[in-house]
C-alpha cells in the first residue's frame, strides 16, 4: 500500500508539472520612428484586425510601452490564434481616426486608408515577433519642380503627391505675372505618379527666372486642403 502510495503521488506531481509548462501565446514587436521623421512613439495605440482593410473594430489592443520616443516595444498577451493585420498609431488630433499629422506605420508596407499591409499568423502557445514597425506622420507632401524650356520661351512644372488626392484647382504664379490657373490639373491623382502643368509662356517672350508658386486645392483621404509649394526656376 505504500508503495502505491507513493507511485499515485507522483503522478500527481507530474501532471501538475506538465500544466505549468503551457507555453503561452504572445505576439510582439518594437515601434520605430523612421530616420528623418520627428515625434514621439511611446504610448501609441497597437491594434489587430481581422480585415484587410482595418475595417470594423480590433480584435484586441494594447499601448506601446515607456521606452524611447523612437523606439517603443510592445506586447500582447494571450492573443487568439488566427490572422490578423496590425496597425499602430498615436492619435494627436483626438479625433478617433487616422488623420492628417498623426503617428502610424503598419506591418509589412506604408499606411494608406484601405491598406493593412502583410498578414500576421498567431498560433497557439508561440511568440510570434513581427519585428520593427515603422512609424511615420501621416500628413500630405507634394514635391514640385520647374524648368524653362525651347530656348527659355517657355515653362514646363512636374509634380507628385505621396498620397491619392483629387486636385479642383492649380494656381501658377509667375514673377511679375497674374496668377493663372491651370484647366487640365484638375481631378484623382495617383501617389508617386508624376503630372505636368506644360507649355506656358508669353506668346513670344522669354519666360521668368526666380521664385514661382504652385496653389493645389483639393482634398485627402475626405479632408480639404489648400497647399502652396514654392518651385524655384533658373
Amino acid at each position: 500500500m505504500l508503495k502505491k502510495t507513493v507511485l499515485l503521488a507522483l503522478v500527481v506531481v507530474a501532471v501538475a508539472f506538465m500544466g505549468s509548462c503551457t507555453k503561452a501565446t504572445k505576439l510582439i514587436g518594437t515601434l520605430i520612428l523612421q530616420t528623418g521623421q520627428s515625434g514621439d512613439v511611446q504610448n501609441c495605440k497597437v491594434q489587430l484586425f481581422v480585415s484587410s482593410d482595418l475595417t470594423g473594430s480590433p480584435v484586441k489592443e494594447v499601448v506601446s510601452q515607456m521606452n524611447t520616443s523612437v523606439n517603443s516595444p510592445f506586447t500582447f498577451d494571450d492573443p487568439v490564434e488566427g490572422y490578423y493585420y496590425l496597425i499602430a498609431w498615436k492619435d494627436l488630433n483626438g479625433d478617433g481616426v487616422v488623420s492628417d499629422k498623426d503617428i502610424v506605420g503598419i506591418h509589412g508596407g506604408t499606411y494608406r486608408p484601405g491598406y493593412g499591409g502583410s498578414q500576421v499568423t498567431i498560433k497557439d502557445g508561440k511568440t510570434t515577433d513581427v519585428g520593427e514597425i515603422v512609424m511615420l506622420i501621416y500628413e500630405l507632401k507634394i514635391s514640385a519642380s520647374g524648368e524653362r524650356v525651347n530656348g527659355a520661351a517657355e515653362t514646363n512644372f512636374t509634380y507628385s503627391f505621396n498620397h491619392d488626392v483629387t486636385i479642383s484647382s492649380l494656381t501658377i504664379t509667375f514673377p511679375g505675372f497674374t496668377p493663372i490657373t491651370d484647366p487640365d490639373a484638375v481631378g484623382a491623382k495617383t501617389a508617386g505618379t508624376s503630372y505636368h502643368s506644360d507649355g506656358w509662356n508669353t506668346g513670344g517672350g522669354t519666360m521668368p527666372t526666380g521664385d514661382h508658386t504652385l496653389q493645389f486645392i483639393g482634398t485627402w483621404d475626405s479632408t480639404p486642403f489648400d497647399v502652396t509649394v514654392t518651385v524655384s526656376v533658373g
